[in-house]
Formats: structure tokens, C-alpha cells, sequence
């Protein structure tokens, strides 16, 4: 594995799971796989603040650790500023242009996560 995208803010039922599971797993991934680069991803569509908090708690939390291989990428900027119904089939999943907005916002720190592999 060269790179874990932690992608499951919006599989989560709620946000009081999200706060008890979150930072739990990363820290169990992080044991396991310590130089592994994690890129920790918010919902694109249903975009909660409370859930967008937690996430984001996880990856500043792994920074004070001094974790300098995360990345967090706020689902707030996937759709670059297009409404939800314009990258959305359904205002949840996304459609081809919705695919492509998130592709532009990911690739950049994707290819950021495994350049950091190639350094060391």
C-alpha cells in the first residue's frame, strides 16, 4: 500500500460514531503502518460542520504528534464552487463532473503523499 485514503465521514451514522471511531482507527493504522501517508478526506455532499470537526481534530492531533505524513482535504472544496445539483446525480453521489472536480481537488495531494514516499 503506498498511500490510505480515509474516506468514511459520510458512511458514519452519526457524528457521535464518528467521534468515538475516527482518530481510534487513524491511530491504529498509524501503529501499524508508521510512515504510511494518510489523506484524510470530509464529505463531498451533506457537509456538516460537527462531523467536519472531528475529522479535522483527528488530523491536527496527528500533527502536534509531529506526524508529518497526513494530509486532510476538506469535502467543502471538491465541487470548486459548483452547486451540488450541477456535480451530483442526485444531490449526494457525484456524477462525471462531480468525479472530475474531486479528481482535481485529490490529485495534487495524492501526488504530494507519494512523492513523501519517494524521500525516504
Amino acid at each position: 500500500m503506498s498511500v490510505f485514503v480515509y474516506d468514511y465521514d459520510f458512511n458514519a451514522p452519526n457524528a457521535e460514531h464518528l467521534a468515538k471511531t475516527h482518530e481510534p482507527f487513524f491511530l491504529e493504522i498509524r501503529k501499524a503502518n508508521p510512515d504510511l501517508p494518510v489523506i484524510m478526506l470530509t464529505s463531498c455532499t451533506y457537509r456538516r460542520k460537527d462531523r467536519r470537526d472531528i475529522i479535522k481534530r483527528t488530523y491536527e492531533n496527528a500533527l502536534k504528534r509531529g506526524d508529518k505524513n497526513v494530509y486532510f482535504i476538506d469535502g467543502e472544496e471538491f465541487f470548486g464552487g459548483e452547486p451540488d445539483e450541477y456535480a451530483t446525480v442526485d444531490n449526494c453521489h457525484p456524477n462525471d463532473l462531480g468525479f472530475y472536480l474531486m479528481y482535481k481537488r485529490i490529485l495534487p495531494v495524492l501526488k504530494e503523499a507519494l512523492d513523501s514516499r519517494k524521500k525516504k
